[in-house]
This record gives structure tokens, sequence and C-alpha cells, in this order.
């Protein structure tokens, strides 16, 4: 008879379940009872657990605390930022009367400057640009700018096409030019553009003359666009003597 068949019952079972014996090693038998072990094997369970919930625990804390710190560090330049704002704001309030000032003063010399045009004689200047004209070469339209290139008004006048740029004209205009005006002249034949300058330069009160652009006609004949710069001798003067 074998050592398990004369053991008890209880014995006999925790005796199947070892290891076989390993041939030359000494023989070792688990007498725990398999309620201990699995007692045991519990503990040991709880304890892994415990351990994975202390860790989460502690992640969970520190993530709080960072969000925290985050959050209060926002919060700190949000109100940095208010505070300039606000000193801003303040400042920007002081210079308040300097900027309704200076706003008022660019609508006063805007308005100026329009008035100005009515103290033009536009008649005399077209009529005098006309008559430098060669035969056959009419002025067909004109704009014209009064002031300087950087605080002149435009003024329409005339029956222009809307294809004389004034404004740019205005822009290159020499030193001293009170009135730029920008004439287009259409003709049936070819006009000798550097003769026409010539007689443009010669007429009373002209600064300079440029010439932008020549084209043929839409009827026929060729159409040219010129920039004649006129100096305040063409001014009756009574609006500069008001602003001064």
């Amino acid at each position: 008879m074998s050592l398990a068949k004369s053991l008890p019952k209880g014995l006999t079972k925790g005796l199947t379940k070892s290891p076989p014996l390993a041939y030359g090693a000494a023989p070792r038998v688990n007498l725990l009872p398999p309620a201990e072990r699995e007692r045991r094997e519990r503990v040991e369970l709880i304890r892994r657990w415990g351990a994975i919930a202390v860790a989460a625990a502690v992640l969970v804390v520190l993530a709080v605390l960072v969000a925290a710190f985050l959050a209060r560090s926002a919060e700190g330049d949000l109100q940095s930022e208010r505070t300039r704002t606000t000193e801003l704001t303040n400042k920007l309030a002081a210079y308040r009367d300097v900027s309704a000032a200076i706003r008022d003063k660019g609508s006063y010399e805007a308005y100026r400057t329009q008035a100005m045009a009515s103290d033009v004689a536009w008649k005399s200047v077209i009529g005098a640009l006309q008559a430098a004209l060669p035969s056959g070469a009419s002025v067909s339209g004109f704009d014209a700018v009064v002031g300087d290139g950087t605080s002149a008004a435009s003024s329409t006048s005339g029956s222009s096409t809307g294809s004389v740029d004034a404004g740019a004209a205005a822009a290159a205009a020499p030193s001293g030019t009170a009135v730029t005006v920008s004439v287009q002249v259409t003709s049936r034949r070819s006009v000798d553009q550097k003769a026409m300058i010539a007689r443009f330069a010669k007429v009373p009160g002209v600064l300079g003359v440029d010439l932008s652009s020549l084209s043929s006609a839409t009827g026929g004949g060729y159409s040219s666009t010129t920039a004649v710069y006129f100096d305040d001798s063409v001014l009756s003067g009574q609006y500069a003597k008001a602003a001064r």
C-alpha cells in the first residue's frame, strides 16, 4: 500500500496536488490546508489592488495640484492684463482733447481746401490751356485738385469723362503747387506732344507739366491726358488770409 492510500482523505488531497519529486532533490510536502492557501492568495491580491489604488490616488492628487497651479497662474496673468488695460485707457482719456482737436483741425483744413476750389477762375485757367493748344485740338474734359498733394480736396469740373486721375497727379505735384489740373485733349490728327507740353509750360502760373497718357480716341483721332501744375497766382488768396 502506498503512502497516499494510507493517509487520511484530507491530507491525501494535498498530496495529490504537490508537484512531482525531482530526481536527486529532497522530498517536499506542502502540508498547508487549502483554506490557508486561499487566505494567503486573497491577502496578496488585496495588497496588490491596494498598491494600485494608492498609486491612482497619488496621480489624481498630483493632477489636481497642477491644474490648480495653472488656474492660479492664468488668473494672475488675467488680472495683470486688466490692470494694464485700465492704465492704457486712463492714458488715452488724458489725450482725448488732443485727439479731438487734431480731428477738428483736419476737418477744417479739408473744408477750407474744398472752399478754395471756388477761389479759382476756372474759365480763365481752362481758357488759357485751350488757347495754348494747336489748331484741331480741344479740351474735352478735366479734373482739378486744389491744394498740395497731401491735403488737397478733389473737385471735378467741366465735362470730365472720369478717366482722368487728378489725385494721382496731385501726389506728384512740384513744390509750391496750388492747383493741379489733369486736362484731357482730343484731336482728329496726331499732335506734337512735345510742342503741346512746351506751350502749356508757357501759360502764366504754370510750374510744371507731365504727360500722363496718350491713346486713340473712341470716335477716331487721338486722346491725351496731361497734368498741369499751377502756383497760387490763380487764387485770390482770401481763404489763405482767413486761415492766418
